[in-house]
């Protein structure tokens, strides 16, 4: 698929971001239908406007609205199909491993040039999967640790609860954002356990609390090639 077939989305909370990504893909072809702030905001987006692939920061502290893996589970609630490429500082082998068990068509490292973004979203729009030399690196990390390497057997819905239960989320909460039953989040999160290893939901939590492991989005500010492509 060349770039004047491809429509984009870009959510980032950082107008020099959206300008220097805006700037890169608009210059190879690359149509970019709208840009968003924050969640809520790309929702509404969605509602008039359509896309192949949506380029979006993991860390999008905005109004209140879910950022982060709760967004993803937004997109994913209102567009199943839609294809995400994650795009922030995505270096940590945790971050990294989980998202791609959970099934994000890719993930590119702000701390690359911002030319890997065009690559993935090309391959991403051809139906593959795309993940930036930074993001490679942190899942050989991700891959060489037993430890956290046991989270990349739960399937895609397996990821997604554990990991809104790491970001801190109630069977409730969870429920609501999901829209399914607080049954069948309980048995989700509980079945991630059992495949994880853990025979109680507090032992995930004791692990993760042990190494320092979190899906809660940081606050990290954006920097590298992006910055430049916007100048």
């Amino acid at each position: 698929m060349s770039g004047s077939h491809i429509n984009v989305a870009i959510v980032d909370d950082h107008p020099l971001v959206v300008c220097g990504l805006r700037k890169t893909l608009e210059d190879a072809g690359v149509k970019v239908v709208g840009a968003a702030s924050g969640s809520a905001e790309f929702l509404e987006l969605l509602d008039h406007s359509s896309c192949d692939v949506v380029v979006a920061d993991y860390s999008m502290p905005v109004d209140g609205t879910p950022d982060g893996w709760r967004f993803l589970s937004s997109i994913s609630l209102k567009a199943r199909k839609l294809p995400v490429l994650v795009y922030s500082e995505a270096d940590d082998p945790f971050l990294a491993g989980c998202l791609a068990t959970r099934g994000v068509a890719g993930i590119a490292s702000k701390g690359d040039d911002v030319a890997e973004v065009l690559r993935a979203v090309k391959r991403i729009a051809q139906g593959g999967r795309y993940f930036s030399p930074a993001v490679r690196n942190a899942l050989a990390r991700f891959d060489a640790d037993p430890e956290m390497n046991r989270f990349a057997t739960l399937t895609n819905r397996q990821m997604e609860v554990a990991g809104l239960m790491l970001c801190g989320m109630s069977v409730g909460e969870s429920a609501r954002l999901l829209k399914r039953g607080k049954s069948a989040i309980s048995a989700l999160r509980l079945k991630a356990c059992h495949q994880l290893g853990y025979l109680r939901i507090s032992e995930m939590f004791r692990f993760a609390a042990s190494r320092g492991l979190s899906l809660n989005p940081s606050n990290a500010a954006p920097e590298c090639g992006v910055l430049e492509a916007a100048r």
